[in-house]
């Protein structure tokens, strides 16, 4: 058996998506076929504990992570089961819901399930209680980088701003943190980084003045990746749906029925171990 002397890179294609995959002595990368944007990344250990089942908390997986996982490759797949990339598919949890958009890292689609009994409130303070809880043990650094909530004269502003409307689940989250540090390098979600109530106002007046292409007056940023792309809502659209904006692209893709629907999921998976944080950047990523 012989070590990784060199990259290997082939392609798939997953629900209609081609993807290039690149295995190395690291772990393996994965993009769009043809992006030029920072592909995912998952260490090999990080990928020993998936198969294991066991899955990790963090990239690379803290020692006794890796242990648990170890022991479980060790002991073998179930004697009365398929193994876990085998599963009938009757068996097999329903497939993520994925809309196409430009290559990118962007959020996976939402559905517009209904929470788990375990979590059954599902409104927005609920919902960020659940990621600042999380966020304060798995990324407390970004944490603490996290700027205080908007004030009711920020919200006010910012509702004049806007023609005197504002969506309630937006004004939830900007109390809940109203932006985050420019001094503390990270992501609240894959490359979506939180946006304060006067960034907010000063980015739909710009973006309006001088629309690029795709962009529209119902279209409300929410967050951003730095570079001229936000998550928005549709806000003139029932429900106010999530959309991502690209830059430099037309197409405007929807990614949750409504904000509530995203934090749903974002805090749902964040609890299952769905991401990883990128310890260059400080981007979170989602891993499967």
């Amino acid at each position: 058996m012989q070590k990784f002397t060199r990259a290997l890179t082939r392609e798939i294609e997953i629900g209609s998506e081609r993807l290039a995959v690149t295995l190395d002595a690291e772990g393996l990368t994965v993009r769009p076929v043809g992006s030029r944007r920072p592909p995912h990344k998952l260490s090999w250990a990080a990928c020993m504990c998936a198969v294991a089942g066991e899955f990790a908390s963090e990239d690379p997986p803290p020692p006794e992570e890796m242990a648990a996982a170890i022991k479980a490759i060790k002991a073998g797949a179930p004697k009365d089961e398929p193994a876990k990339d085998e599963q009938p598919a009757s068996a097999a949890a329903p497939p993520h819901p994925e809309a196409p958009v430009p290559p990118a890292e962007a959020h996976s689609p939402v559905s517009s399930a209904s929470p788990s009994p375990a979590h059954a409130d599902s409104s927005v303070p609920s919902l960020l209680a659940r990621v600042d809880r999380w966020l304060a043990v798995h990324r407390e650094r970004f944490h603490r980088g996290l700027l205080p909530g908007a004030s009711d004269a920020e919200l006010a502003e910012l509702k004049e701003s806007l023609g005197g409307s504002l969506p309630d689940e937006l004004q939830d989250l900007l109390r809940w943190h109203s932006g985050q540090s420019a001094d503390v390098p990270g992501a609240l979600e894959q490359n979506w980084s939180l946006m304060s109530a006067r960034k907010i106002a000063s980015s739909k007046k710009e973006l309006d003045q001088q629309p690029p292409p795709g962009w529209r007056a119902g279209l409300l940023p929410i967050l951003e990746d730095g570079a001229g792309s936000f998550l928005v809502l549709a806000v003139t659209e029932p429900g106010h749906p999530v959309l991502a904006f690209w830059k430099g692209t037309p197409e405007v893709n929807r990614v949750a029925p409504s904000l509530t629907a995203w934090l749903q999921e974002f805090a749902t998976a964040l609890e299952a171990g769905r991401y990883h944080e990128d310890p260059e950047r400080g981007t979170l990523h989602r891993t499967h």
